[in-house]
Parts: structure tokens; sequence; C-alpha cells
């Protein structure tokens, strides 16, 4: 027997298969949480378009229907299109909270109760990513289908169409459900098809447009702006590039769809993106009709010749830093004082002798510097010059006074003094 909304509406049969009580789930059931959970005007149909709209008391009563609300995550739903519903044993993963069977081909849906995550524009997206990771290794796990992304219309449980088995309800924490699989890393991004062969379809179409359009934006929008006015500036460059009825095509797109690729460049490059447009690209000016081996080569010395001028500027600041604080000058030293290995100092032996050398004659000649500036403070320096002219002729007996007058060595006594 074929059943359709109208029929199930007034069903007494549906009603008391749907709720324990007759007319709402017994509160603390799985049952109940997937009422309470839904939204007040949840998406519902007899397939899988899912065109009416209806309040979820009424909801119910379709074979198919939004789970989820719209910006929240409540149950990880996944779609499994084969007859091994509890495969989730096998895998070594917690039961689910309903099993949801089709009658006759035994596919099923099976659903995880969650803690709610957000994921509407305002929501942190690490949260998301990790639900996210957690879904695609349940999913491998169980062979269910990735791109299903629990909905956001399923089976309807409870519904007389399927058969439906509660085990439990207890919520779990993305947390618990980790702890079962293991999350894979980010993969590599993948190379993309080139554009040529793209032609044939809008949505990559835009999608293509529309993400170099936010790489483009989205360094001055977290300067200056906000998520939300980046996400406008978005929807309003794809409204302007959803002409392809005037490109070739039957019809431009859906606004649904443009609001949809709207939606996932918007998060993705917000998150995940953080190129900048400042990178020095072609800084030597290189002919590019030149060989790329030149090109490459050329490249290469100007890149070697500025990390050895990095290297020769902190081994002479390490041999700087050594001396002030009277340790020995060794290459161990060095090293350690310039960050850099032992085998590094050694072939920039030259530069250090060099830099030991200019430091040593700094120490020398830094107290007649000083004195000359002292000196020059008080007097001009004609008058420096020419008190060193004319008294300084013995260093050994003649020292200079502080006041610029010299001071005359007393003669030794005579060691045989005369009688009277």
């Amino acid at each position: 027997m074929a059943y359709t909304a109208q029929q199930n509406a007034t069903d007494p049969a549906h009603q008391q298969r749907w709720s324990v009580d007759g007319r709402n789930p017994r509160p603390g059931t799985a049952l109940h949480r997937m009422l309470v959970e839904a939204p007040y005007f949840p998406r519902c149909s007899d397939d899988k378009t899912a065109t009416r709209v209806r309040p979820r008391e009424y909801a119910v009563r379709y074979p198919y229907m939004q789970v989820n609300r719209p910006g929240m995550v409540s149950w990880l739903i996944f779609d499994l299109d084969h007859a091994e519903a509890f495969r989730w044993q096998d895998a070594g993963l917690p039961a689910p909270n309903l099993i949801v069977f089709n009658r006759h081909s035994r596919h099923s849906h099976l659903y995880y109760a969650i803690e709610p995550v957000c994921t509407t524009e305002r929501a942190r997206s690490a949260p998301i990513a990790y639900m996210r990771a957690i879904y695609d290794a349940f999913a491998e796990r169980l062979q269910a289908d990735r791109a299903f992304r629990s909905g956001p219309v399923a089976k309807t449980p409870g519904h007389p169409w399927w058969e439906t088995i509660e085990l439990h309800a207890t919520v779990y924490g993305l947390a618990k459900l980790a702890d079962h699989v293991e999350l894979a890393g980010r993969t590599p991004w993948p190379k993309p098809a080139p554009i040529e062969k793209l032609r044939h379809s809008r949505h990559c179409l835009l999608f293509d447009d529309l993400r170099h359009h936010a790489y483009a934006i989205v360094g001055r929008e977290r300067t200056h702006g906000s998520f939300e006015t980046f996400s406008r500036q978005l929807e309003t460059y794809a409204h302007q590039a959803n002409r392809y009825s005037t490109q070739g095509f039957a019809k431009d797109l859906l606004m649904s769809s443009v609001r949809a690729t709207v939606r996932s460049v918007a998060r993705w490059t917000w998150d995940r993106y953080h190129g900048t447009g400042g990178r020095r690209r072609g800084v030597m000016q290189l002919d590019p009709r030149a060989p790329l081996a030149e090109r490459q080569r050329r490249a290469a010395e100007r890149t070697h010749e500025i990390r050895r001028c990095a290297t020769a500027a902190k081994i002479v600041a390490a041999c700087r830093q050594l001396l002030q604080l009277a340790r020995p000058v060794t290459q161990a030293a060095i090293a350690s004082a310039a960050g850099l290995c032992r085998q590094t100092v050694a072939s920039y032996a030259e530069l250090v002798e060099k830099a030991l050398i200019a430091q040593l004659v700094d120490a020398i000649t830094a107290p007649t510097r000083q004195a000359l500036r002292f000196e020059s403070s008080s007097r001009s320096t004609a008058a420096v010059a020419s008190q060193l002219r004319l008294h300084v002729n013995f260093a050994v007996h003649q020292v200079a006074s502080s006041f610029g007058r010299p001071m005359r060595a007393r003669s030794a006594a005579p060691r045989h003094r005369q009688r009277e």
C-alpha cells in the first residue's frame, strides 16, 4: 500500500506508529529529541526534493523531512547505499541512536545525536572543520555517501514507509566520536582541471571566477571589514557574473545555486586563504625570452649571495658579542652565538679574522679617541693639536695633566749626596 502525505496526516495508525502515547514521542527518547531539535518549519515532501515547508508537527508525517536546523547540526546522518546497516559493529564504531531502513532495498540512514554545532557565518571554523573530519572518517568506515553531509533532507524516523530502530538516547560529544576513528590531516590541494575543460558547466565557471575575485579582496576585508561585508561583496559580484544566458547557455543559474556557491567560496577563502599580492615576483627583471635554465641559474646566484651576506652579518655580530663579554672567540662559541653550525663558521675563517682585528683596533684606539673628544669639548681642535705639539716631547718623562699643563716628572735623587 502506498502512503501519501494526506493519508498520513489523518491516519491514526501512523500517529500511533510515530509516537508512543498517540500524540508526541515519549520524552527522553531519540525520537523526541529529533522532533525537538528539528526546525520549526522544516522542508518535507513525499520524495527527496522536499519542496514543501510545514510545521514540524506536520512535517513528521512526510517520509522525507529536514532534520537539522539551518545553521545548526544536531544529528550526523549517514546515507548507506548498501544493505549492511550494522556495519558499524564490524568497523568498531559506537552505536547510532536511530537506524531507518528502506523496507525493500534495505538501504538505511544512521542517525548519531551530537551536541549541536553552529555552522552559520558567525560560527567558529575550527569546530566545523572538526565535525567534518569526524564525518568523513565515519563515512569511510561505514562505506557511506560522503557527499550526503547529513542532508539537509533525510528519511523521517518513525514514518511507516521505513522501518525504524531506536537503540539509545545518548548524545555524543565530538571528542567521544573522534576517539573511535583516526582523523585524516588536511590533504594537499588537488590540481584543478583546466578551465577550458569546464566551459560546459555554469557552476564551474562561476566558482572559478568568484574564487579569484575572493582572493583579491579577502586581505583588505580582514583588515578594514568583516566576514559579512566580504560575503556581501562576493554575492554582488556573483549576481553580476550570472549572465550565462548571453554566453550560449540556455538560462542563468538559479539564485539558490548562486548563493550556495557564494557561501562555499566565502567560508573557505576567509578561513584558509592567506596569500598576499605583495610578493616580489620578477624582482631581477630577467628577460622572459631567456632560457629557463639561465634564469634559474641567475636567480640562484642572487639567492645565495643574499644568504652569504646574512650569514656574514650574524658571524660579525657574534664576534663582537663575545669580545664584549670577554669570552674566548672560538668557532664553537661563534656558532652557538650566531645560531649556525661550526662547519659554516669555519668556512668564514677569513671574515672572523678581519672582524677580530677590527674589534681589537677599535678597543686600542678607543681611549685616545675618547680623550680627544673630551679635549675638543673644552677647547678647539687647533688648540688641542698645538698643546700636543708643544708639550709632548718624551712620553716617558712627561704626562699631560687634565688641565692641559704638562706635569714634569721629578728626577730621581742622586745616589751619593755631596758632603757639606
